[in-house]
């Protein structure tokens, strides 16, 4: 029988709104893909998903702006952010939009059955309204000073500076957006999902021991506080329109997880094995030929990487949406939260100048160093971290060219000048079987701690290993050594761990992995093959050259000056 984990990775949609920066990378979509990829190495059957997430007012304020329409431009940031999303090595299967059919129908699917089991009713609300621009004005749409900090300049739903939520009709001095004229309050009936009625289901739903402590937590305060039914509905033409009505959309927060499920069924027919229990369907795909969902004994998971701040759409909205389904949803089993990342001890700020993009970063870097680093600086928390330059340079220098670099190219070398870039044949004593063991042994705690989502930790762990097998390397001294029995052991320890690495580095550095791959002229194989002797005595190295460039002074000052200006 073959037990297999049957897996469906997701990073919280991008917003389709704006230029990427260095601070969307590392709460979400660096996660995910370091965990896709391990996932995909451990044998499972492993679905990637992503998408652009593209209704909502912030995309109609910054269309305005930028006086285009608002497909133009969605299609626009939907194009540019996959090519970054490539740059960057994320491994999506697939990178889909809300705006597509098959989410416009899901959304309307569950929708339907939300009414159907009476967790949708209508109720009259008092919305703001324009009457130049004869539209009524959701969310951020208007903009007024904060009653409670007094703040200038604030959007309608919550205030930046102090952090709170607000209703539509608690704003002071409220103006429309688009023509700065004051709007009336005008009455409109909306649609609410009764999120109240799961409260009980959730509190129990959010004791899985898979979830972090220090969000349940802060999710079990919302609950407490007593659950608000949800206005999913919104007066205006962007959106998934809500069936039977004109001019109302879905709240993008209502169709935008909903762009999860739609995904899936854009990138595989078996779209119902990764989301439905018990699911009948059929293999028939060649991308899921390796094992049958038919397989009883499978298990099936749902990962959402997400950031901090939408902690409770994912804990509480989402699922509380699934159960009220009741179409035999699977519920996420794990939402791995990750904090903020501020830019030299400053939050990115796009209308300020204080950000990177992710063009102008890879116009300088390779996308490997982006990954190791934001991966170095992020733990398996809702602690926000800092992207220092400074340290960036020094930390790339010393710990992936210096120690990382340094010994690939010193063990490559050696073997290429000493013995023909043959394999040599070892005679292993039992300090070199000890440390070959060590091999092993980081290849099973890596795995443990990336089960657990500790990516840090475990790119820790290889680099760990590398310094050790970097110091025996120095110690043996091959390079003068005279007796050559010795050096032809030296030199085959040393290679095992450089061919271990072209796997264990896979999920962090896919482009290093695989540049390390093609000069030792191997497959990546399996995770669990990580161990093994990949090569044998007598085969050939492939051309060798550089894994890592050493980052330039200049080029830190060079990007430190762009932020200055």
């Amino acid at each position: 029988m073959i037990y297999i984990k049957h897996i469906l990775v997701t990073a919280a949609l991008i917003y389709a709104n704006g230029p990427l920066h260095l601070g969307h990378i590392r709460s979400t979509y660096l996660p995910a893909d370091i965990y896709a990829r391990y996932c995909r190495l451990a044998g499972n059957e492993v679905l990637y998903i992503c998408a652009t997430d593209e209704h909502g007012t912030p995309i109609i304020i910054n269309a305005e702006k930028e006086k285009k329409g608002l497909k133009e431009f969605v299609d626009f940031y939907y194009e540019k952010d996959k090519h970054e999303f490539e740059q960057l090595g994320f491994s999506f299967d697939i990178f889909h939009r809300t705006s597509s059919v098959e989410n416009k129908k899901m959304t309307e699917h569950i929708f339907a059955k939300l009414k159907e089991n009476g967790h949708i009713y209508q109720k009259e609300v008092e919305q703001f309204y324009c009457e130049k621009c004869l539209r009524f004005l959701p969310d951020r749409l208007v903009v007024g000073t904060c009653p409670y900090c007094k703040s200038k300049g604030q959007y309608s739903d919550g205030c930046e500076v102090c952090g709170r939520v607000l209703k539509t009709s608690e704003i002071s001095k409220p103006k429309c957006i688009t023509c700065k004229t004051s709007p009336i309050m005008k009455k409109s009936m909306h649609y609410f999902f009764k999120l109240s009625f799961f409260s009980f289901k959730l509190k129990e739903y959010i004791k899985n021991p898979n979830f972090q402590t220090e969000v349940t937590n802060y999710v079990l305060n919302w609950i407490d506080s007593g659950l608000i039914d949800w206005d999913i509905s919104r007066d205006m033409d962007w959106g998934v329109q809500i069936p039977g009505e004109k001019s109302k959309v879905f709240y993008v927060w209502f169709d935008a997880p909903i762009g999860y499920i739609s995904s899936t069924v854009a990138a595989t027919p078996e779209w119902e094995n990764f989301w439905k229990k018990n699911s009948n369907a059929k293999s028939e795909s060649k991308k899921m030929s390796r094992s049958s969902f038919n397989n009883s004994h499978a298990k099936r998971e749902i990962v959402h990487f997400i950031g901090k701040d939408i902690s409770y759409h994912h804990y509480l909205f989402w699922p509380a949406m699934l159960m009220g389904a009741n179409d035999n949803f699977l519920l996420p089993n794990a939402i791995p939260v990750r904090g903020y990342l501020n830019l030299e001890h400053r939050k990115f700020s796009k209308s300020k100048g204080w950000f990177v993009s992710i063009s102008d970063f890879l116009a300088e870097f390779q996308p490997d160093y982006l990954r190791y680093y934001q991966t170095a600086i992020t733990p398996h928390s809702v602690e926000d971290a800092n992207f220092v330059w400074k340290e960036f340079g020094t930390r790339i220098n010393t710990e992936l060219v210096s120690n990382l670099g340094n010994f690939v190219h010193r063990t490559l070398t050696l073997i290429k000048k000493i013995s023909n870039s043959e394999i040599p044949k070892p005679e292993l004593s039992n300090k070199d079987k000890k440390l070959l063991a060590k091999i092993t042994e980081t290849k099973e705690k890596t795995s443990e701690l990336l089960e657990k989502f500790e990516f840090r930790e475990a790119q820790e762990e290889i680099m760990h290993t590398t310094s050790e097998f970097n110091k025996y390397l120095s110690e043996r001294e091959p390079w003068k050594d005279r007796n050559a029995k010795r050096v032809a052991t030296t030199l085959y320890v040393s290679l095992r761990w450089v061919s271990a690495l072209a796997t264990l580095l896979q999920p962090f550095l896919p482009f290093s992995s695989q540049k390390l791959a093609k000069m030792l002229e191997i497959k990546i194989l399996s995770w669990n093959d990580a161990d093994k002797e990949y090569l044998k005595q007598g085969a050939k190295l492939g051309e060798i050259e550089m894994l890592f460039k050493k980052i330039e002074d200049k080029q830190i000052e060079k990007m430190e000056q762009r932020l200055k200006k």
